[in-house]
């Protein structure tokens, strides 16, 4: 899973605040290649907010993910673009001279900007769904033995 977290905006307008930032959350189905030059991509899943909306992969009337990266992998260049149906958009772009994140609503109408502060992706570890599953099952056996003990001694 890779999250970006942005800089607050230095630019609004309507809903929008100066404590609003762009952020964006993606899974891949495998990390993205070491030294790979600008590429489309299509996450599984995604989510995008600004504070005032969210953008996920069921909301969205389109999307567009393009990144570059560095030796080790690390994110250097990208443009991340999600919109609703609405028309209401968030987009965070670092083309290697400019970077920007803005965000902007229909209903109620507001802009929000910020050019020249970039944000920062990392990836973060995936949940271990594996662990999690086999703790519920042992707390849920654990409870079904104390249950049945209990009803045992009230009997």
């Amino acid at each position: 899973m890779y999250k970006y977290t942005g800089n607050p905006f230095t630019f609004v307008s309507g809903p929008y605040t100066t404590s609003d930032f762009v952020s964006v959350m993606l899974s891949l189905a495998s990390p993205l290649a070491a030294n790979m030059p600008l590429t489309q991509v299509t996450p599984t899943l995604f989510s995008f907010s600004d504070g005032v909306q969210t953008i996920t992969n069921i909301s969205a009337n389109g999307f567009l993910f393009l990144f570059a990266t560095g030796p080790t992998g690390n994110i250097t260049q990208w443009s991340a673009d999600g919109v609703l149906p609405s028309g209401g958009f968030i987009q965070t772009t670092n083309n290697g001279r400019t970077v920007t994140d803005k965000a902007q609503t229909i209903n109620p109408t507001g802009t929000a900007l910020n050019i020249g502060s970039p944000g920062r992706w990392v990836l973060a570890a995936a949940p271990d769904v594996g662990s999690s599953l086999t703790l519920l099952s042992l707390s849920l056996t654990a409870l079904g033995v104390a249950a049945r003990r209990f009803k045992r001694a009230a009997a």
